[in-house]
């Protein structure tokens, strides 16, 4: 009887310990996939505000003139680089001296007799072809860029290039720690050389 009595309670032990192991392994499991969940929609969040920061933001910072609003967007320690590297700005603030001292092509003064309203030549920046790493809290980036531009009563493609990014997180959010900027289209070419002038009397 009491053989029987004892192999009963370790059976019955035995049943506790096994359930006791599924839950905590159920509970491990659960806890994976609460991680990984969170893993995944985190970076769909940085990914959405990213694209936010390349496609939005920054083109319409840029085509509306407003350098407080385009130097916004880099980092304290962010770097523009252009023109081949000629031109590079570090910070904010130097970013935004270097554009608000740009000369800006003076109005036209009448009315164009076309579709085009009289003044400077009016663009927009279209930005696209994305390729995006995100590592933790840094990310780096490639896209094409265009510029639509009314000039000569049409709209013509003024220009053409890619953006070369690092991007880090500040202050929680997405911000240029290093944009290059290269301008492809159209291909720079040298100057023809000037006609030989008729010998002078």
């Amino acid at each position: 009887m009491n053989g029987q009595w004892t192999r009963r309670r370790a059976v019955g032990l035995a049943a506790l310990a096994a359930l006791g192991l599924a839950a905590v392994g159920s509970a491990f499991g659960q806890a994976k996939s609460t991680d990984s969940t969170a893993a995944r929609l985190r970076a769909v969040e940085d990914r959405l505000a990213i694209e936010q920061l390349l496609m939005g933001d920054y083109p319409r910072a840029l085509d509306a003139n407003d350098w407080a609003a385009y130097s916004a967007l880099f980092a304290k320690d962010g770097t523009l680089i252009m023109n081949g590297g000629s031109t590079k700005r570090t910070g904010p603030a130097a970013i935004q001296e270097f554009f608000s001292s740009l000369k800006l092509p003076a109005p036209a003064t009448s009315e164009a007799a076309c579709p085009a309203p009289a003044g400077p030549p009016r663009n927009m920046h279209v930005v696209n072809n994305l390729t995006l790493d995100i590592d933790g809290d840094t990310a780096t980036d490639q896209a094409y860029w265009e510029t639509i531009s009314t000039r000569d009563c049409k709209s013509v493609v003024a220009g053409a290039g890619h953006y070369e990014d690092v991007l880090k997180r500040e202050n929680g959010h997405w911000m240029f720690f290093k944009r290059e900027i290269f301008d492809e289209l159209p291909p720079r070419t040298a100057a023809a050389p000037a006609a030989p002038s008729a010998p002078k009397p």
